[in-house]
């Protein structure tokens, strides 16, 4: 049975300060996992490619599995990896995502392990990035090291309508616009580190085959320096076909108006944050949903906003689950395209 969607994207384990202090050790995640939660809020099937090492949490693969997520794409590694990033949040949604460490060394280092004062996080951050132990694999390299392949994709997805792109090296992303591409599938595709710091020349030909590019503002004015948000966005879409968009966190992503030559902006849904983490991915598995059933950017992004609305009320990637498909549908139904 082939799945609607598809998102293809890594599994990892992460460590999380919330922005208030709150602690959450060893949140089993990844863009893999939260974009297909994403496309989850709006259908009962979606197909992960992805790569499980042995110390990714067996509970969460099984509740990922329970509610709707098709793990066929997913090979499994005996590796054991001890290391995870520290996703650090300040007030105003910003994340510094760039220390690593294994879990148990917050407590090692006499702090706290429920919640911490904005003193204790500045000396734990201090401690991170003294922190140097050689050959330590993390989450993030090691899936550098064993790259996502199509032969791992169960023949029968070859004709998915909709496939997510999550943060991958250029030859990864590439192989996969092959793979699905004969099958008519539409493609959305996030850049992260991977594609933002490379020059716009250099990833055109995967901007040229997408359906829908969707960088964070970071990752937008890496892309395009010194650029407003309206003339970045307006230069990607000189390169790409598809739509654009720029996710701003909580002040919602602004939509480029081809026909307009504008940029529009879409809200974020109203909720309780209590871990941003995964908000960006949940949100292109919204937008990647949107565009199949509607071919509308604007409305697609609505579905995304909805998708992230679910995902950063709770921790870990299946927290939201199972998804409340019709809450989702009542939330779209409310307004179901800004004004243009």
């Amino acid at each position: 049975m082939t799945p609607e969607l598809v998102t293809v994207g890594g599994l990892t384990v992460d460590n999380v300060i919330a922005a208030d202090g709150t602690v959450a050790l060893e949140q089993a995640g990844g863009n893999g996992a939260y974009s297909a939660v994403g496309g989850l809020m709006w259908t009962e099937r979606v197909g992960l490619v992805s790569c499980a090492v042995s110390t990714y949490p067996r509970r969460t693969l099984d509740r990922l599995r329970t509610h709707g997520v098709d793990l066929g794409g997913v090979v499994w590694s005996d590796e054991r990896l001890s290391t995870c990033h520290w996703f650090i949040y300040d007030t105003k949604g910003r994340r510094d995502e760039s220390l690593s460490s294994p879990p148990e060394a917050l407590a090692e280092a006499g702090l706290p392990t429920d919640k911490l004062t904005a003193n204790e996080v500045a000396r734990w951050r201090t401690m991170l990035m003294a922190r140097h132990v050689p050959n330590e694999i993390s989450y993030s390299s090691f899936r550098d090291r064993h790259p996502l392949k199509p032969a791992q994709v169960p023949e029968v997805w070859r004709n998915a309508k909709g496939v997510h792109l999550a943060p991958s090296q250029p030859d990864v992303m590439l192989a996969m616009l092959d793979h699905f591409g004969p099958g008519g599938a539409m493609f959305t595709a996030d850049p992260g580190g991977h594609l933002s710091l490379r020059p716009l020349d250099e990833i055109a030909p995967i901007l040229a085959r997408l359906d829908a590019f969707l960088p964070s503002e970071v990752e937008l004015r890496a892309m395009v320096p010194g650029a407003g948000l309206s003339d970045a966005l307006a230069a990607i879409a000189g390169r790409s076909a598809g739509a654009v968009m720029v996710k701003l966190g909580p002040e919602g992503v602004l939509v480029w108006d081809r026909a307009g030559s504008r940029a529009i902006p879409v809200a974020a849904e109203p909720t309780r944050t209590l871990d941003p983490t995964g908000a960006g991915d949940s949100f292109c598995g919204g937008v990647l949903a949107g565009l199949v059933e509607t071919g509308d950017p604007l409305i697609a992004a609505r579905y995304g906003a909805i998708s992230a609305s679910r995902i950063v009320a709770c921790f870990g990637a299946d927290g939201a689950l199972p998804a409340d498909r019709a809450a989702a549908r009542a939330a779209l139904a409310k307004e179901t395209a800004p004004c243009r």
